[in-house]
């Protein structure tokens, strides 16, 4: 979280224009999009593969995690082809906002491409996280992408500053080393190591298997695309709804207040697959007890974001320097609400989705991303800046957040009602 704080700065060094940094941010904010369009495959291993290595089950593992590979890459070979493709057809300049006398339209489909490429390797690669989930090891996630931020902040801070279209393209290229490399380095020492009886064989693909993972990926799948239209297009709506530049201030007041969301998230991610083994082993009072303690927590959490806008002003100045923007308290509460709501839906859904209990999610979440970008635009326009688009975000989410909870204890309590009855 540290080293991403750090990023921004150097940053803002490296390009030296706001603009073309802005259009970076938003190059990776939208393709980072294509992550999504896995059919949910990883996410749908993640809640499979804990029960088949609980029962050691190694022939059901190895099917499980050969199926979801060899999916994977089919799925990649797809959206290669068409991306590719859709790419070279699109007008960039024109989506992004940004005129061709600044950013050439040749330099940026380029740099599209480039990093479009890295996603697609990404694709598959990324799929030993959900194994590490599943065997819990989240710490080593997060390792993972703290050495792609390493290796970022050392290119940025050894390179020499060029142009800004140069420093686009040099930019997209290790961005595909500092995503990948580690992903690669950590699926070859657990295949070889510890999972060495389980890694993908094309033999072990199973077309039952794939669609026993697709059934509950598929809604997983749907319910990371309508939080991604709430929390991957933020950047992309300032970029169309104010200019690239507010993007930039977008991100100094949302690194600060994320990256405090972010530290207390880390508590929740062994949560969805520790939830997942405790359904099977009927804990349900484990459940309800662990979710009402992280509950409590995103509330202490939110107490912290809130002393943060005291001292603002002074911490951007301390961080940025010469290029601290001025702060506003309007901003930092709001950045603050925002914060706190995104922790509370991670634990709503590290909860329900733990417990593939996604009834209210599907019709709450829908809601809000159908709402979301047309009260982005309306905000803007009274706002008269991108905090619109932050308001918009809080809005459409609290209808979840708050009913989640209810609707889930209700559920759960039912089940402990029935197994109470079949017990007596």
């Amino acid at each position: 979280m540290l080293l991403t704080l750090f990023l921004l700065p150097a940053y803002l060094k490296f390009f030296g224009n706001d603009d073309i940094l802005g259009i970076w941010y938003t190059i990776l904010s939208i393709i980072n999009w294509v992550l999504v369009f896995d059919l949910g495959i990883g996410n749908g291993l993640r809640n499979k593969l804990p029960k088949a290595l609980a029962d050691k089950n190694d022939r059901e593992a190895k099917t499980l995690v050969s199926s979801t590979y060899f999916s994977s890459a089919a799925v990649v070979v797809f959206l290669g082809i068409i991306g590719s493709i859709v790419i070279h057809l699109i007008n960039w300049n024109q989506i992004l906002n940004i005129d061709e006398n600044a950013l050439s339209a040749a330099t940026l489909t380029y740099a599209i491409q480039i990093v479009f490429i890295g996603v697609l390797i990404q694709f598959v690669l990324k799929l030993v996280t959900s194994i590490l989930y599943a065997i819990q090891r989240s710490g080593l996630v997060n390792f993972l992408t703290l050495l792609s931020n390493v290796i970022i902040f050392i290119v940025i801070k050894i390179l020499p500053p060029g142009d800004t279209e140069s420093s686009l393209i040099a930019i997209s290229y290790f961005n595909i080393l500092a995503v990948n490399l580690p992903l690669l380095v950590a699926s070859m020492i657990l295949f070889l190591g510890k999972l060495k009886a389980v890694r993908p064989s094309l033999k072990f693909w199973s077309k039952e298997t794939t669609k026993a993972v697709l059934k509950i990926g598929l809604t997983l799948l749907w319910l990371q695309l309508i939080f991604m239209v709430i929390s991957s297009t933020n950047e992309f709506l300032i970029t169309a709804f104010c200019s690239p530049a507010a993007v930039v201030e977008y991100q100094v007041y949302f690194k600060i207040f994320n990256s405090v969301a972010a530290i207390c998230s880390l508590v929740l991610i062994p949560i969805w697959s520790a939830v997942t083994k405790a359904q099977v082993e009927k804990r349900y009072d484990w459940i309800k007890k662990t979710y009402k303690l992280l509950l409590g927590f995103s509330i202490l959490a939110l107490l912290v974001l809130l002393a943060i806008v005291l001292v603002l002003q002074p911490v951007v100045n301390f961080w940025l320097k010469e290029d601290a923007i001025t702060v506003t308290t309007t901003y930092g509460v709001i950045f603050a609400l925002s914060g706190f709501i995104f922790l509370v839906h991670n634990v709503n859904t590290a909860i329900g989705n733990g417990f593939s209990y996604f009834k209210p999610q599907i019709v709450l979440m829908t809601l809000a991303a159908v709402l979301d970008i047309p009260l982005a635009w309306v905000f803007v326009q009274l706002t008269g800046g991108m905090i619109g688009v932050v308001l918009a975000n809080i809005i459409v989410l609290l209808p979840f957040e708050i009913l989640e909870p209810v609707f889930f204890f209700r559920y759960i309590n039912r089940l402990i009602k029935a197994e109470g009855e079949r017990a007596e």
